[in-house]
């Protein structure tokens, strides 16, 4: 029942996590593994990740992803009113480029926002720094951060470490990279997959404030496969059938920046690549929900009979968001009811006469008829699975999607609760 991402070829991996950290859950199994050791990253590519003294306790704070030469690059970022630094930044660059880059550098631990234009000039000063340091133009290095908002940039810590920085990017360096960008999540996040032997690698970070409006916190695709067509639209497409149907707690955060590197070294196009960039997208979307902050539950939310696909995520997002279905699932309360009242206030028309709902494999309403008798199996389900679907036809059309989310647990108050204090 839980649905399998899609792959083409055996060279496909997902990091699941293995230790569950503050939640001290069982191992989940993975679908496909790869050791947390390492991910492989597309020709032409090196990572790194290393301490500069934002976290405490020599946590990996500080990350890039360099490629051998400036590449096609493009970027979706976060339709959040309030704006981090590095947004503006990277749209000038990605501007004065013509959609070319080299290095994204990224700090977690301080999100540069709502820090003025002092913040945007301290983005700048990075990316500056680091562009001298390889010897490229200023506009093929781009910037992101991730952290607590309001705070000034440590950009001295950032600057002095550079060098190190440099000195540590490499082609197994993909792990390191994923670590150094985390905040609250419990695992680092990647996946790769192959096409005609073209690599497709990802890596994301997010736990909370995850509802996207473009993308996810932070995301990054990089592929060997030349760039043809336009990147920018294949990256809002691929955008619109993964990440933007994940939701966490419904805040979207003011840094959310998706990015596409294509290296261009390949024989394979990147719209030959398309499915295996939607694969690895897919995959890290669904990494994200399963790491919200307090969950015990991965949710895979079904939606179908709709009018239209939109109708679909629509219904979807509003059940994912609803705090009385997520609060239900955390409980392991087979109540149907919240999942029939979130999507009938989602606006799209649908007559409760003809909607199915069922939990797992069990059909909990049918056709306005409630079956009170199957609540046993559906609440057992619930119980037992780490990975549930719940799902609603509406009975009013022929299309589909699927939305990922987590329950809703007293531990995602107390992590935001505490997180500055």
């Amino acid at each position: 029942m839980y649905p399998r991402v899609p792959t083409n070829g055996a060279d496909s991996h997902r990091l699941w996590p293995r230790q569950w950290g503050r939640l001290g859950w069982p191992a989940m199994e993975p679908r496909l593994s790869a050791p947390l050791s390492s991910m492989a990253l597309p020709e032409g590519f090196r990572a790194a990740g290393i301490h500069c003294g934002l976290k405490p306790d020599g946590a990996l704070d500080l990350g890039l992803l360099l490629a051998e030469q400036p590449v096609p690059a493009t970027a979706i970022f976060t339709q959040n009113a309030l704006q981090g630094a590095h947004i503006p930044v990277c749209r000038e660059h990605l501007h004065r480029s013509n959609g070319m880059a080299r290095a994204i550098l990224v700090n977690s631990r301080n999100a540069n926002c709502a820090t003025g234009d002092a913040g945007i000039e301290d983005a700048r000063s990075c990316c500056r720094e680091l562009a001298r340091r390889l010897g490229c133009a200023e506009e093929h290095v781009l910037m992101a951060s991730t952290g607590v908002i309001g705070a000034p940039l440590p950009k001295a810590k950032i600057i002095d470490h550079l060098d190190s920085l440099l000195s540590n990017a490499n082609a197994k360096g993909g792990m390191d990279f994923a670590r150094a960008i985390m905040t609250t999540d419990t695992y680092p996040k990647a996946a790769t997959a192959c096409h005609q032997a073209i690599r497709v690698t990802g890596f994301a970070k997010g736990s909370g404030m995850i509802h996207p409006d473009m993308a996810t916190m932070l995301g990054f695709l990089i592929t060997e496969a030349s760039s043809n067509g336009d990147l920018q639209e294949q990256l809002q497409a691929i955008a619109d059938r993964s990440f933007h149907r994940t939701t966490v707690d419904g805040d979207t955060s003011p840094n959310d920046t998706l990015f596409a590197l294509a290296g261009g070294t390949g024989k394979a196009s990147t719209t030959e690549c398309q499915t295996e960039m939607l694969s690895v997208a897919t995959d890290l979307a669904m990494q994200l929900a399963a790491d919200g902050e307090g969950a015990t539950r991965l949710v895979t939310i079904q939606v179908r009979g709709a009018n239209s696909e939109a109708d679909a995520c629509l219904v979807g997002r509003v059940i994912a968001t609803s705090p009385l279905v997520k609060t239900a699932i955390a409980g392991r309360d087979p109540n149907w009811g919240r999942i029939l009242s979130a999507a009938g206030r989602a606006r799209v028309p649908f007559s409760t006469d003809q909607a199915r709902v069922w939990i797992g494999d069990t059909e909990v309403f049918t056709k306005g008829v409630p079956q009170p008798h199957r609540e046993d199996l559906a609440s057992k389900y619930l119980k037992d699975s780490e990975r549930v679907v719940i799902g609603i036809d509406l009975g009013a059309g022929d299309n589909q999607a699927d939305i990922w989310t987590c329950d809703l647990t007293a531990d995602y108050i107390r992590i935001n609760a505490d997180y500055r204090t």
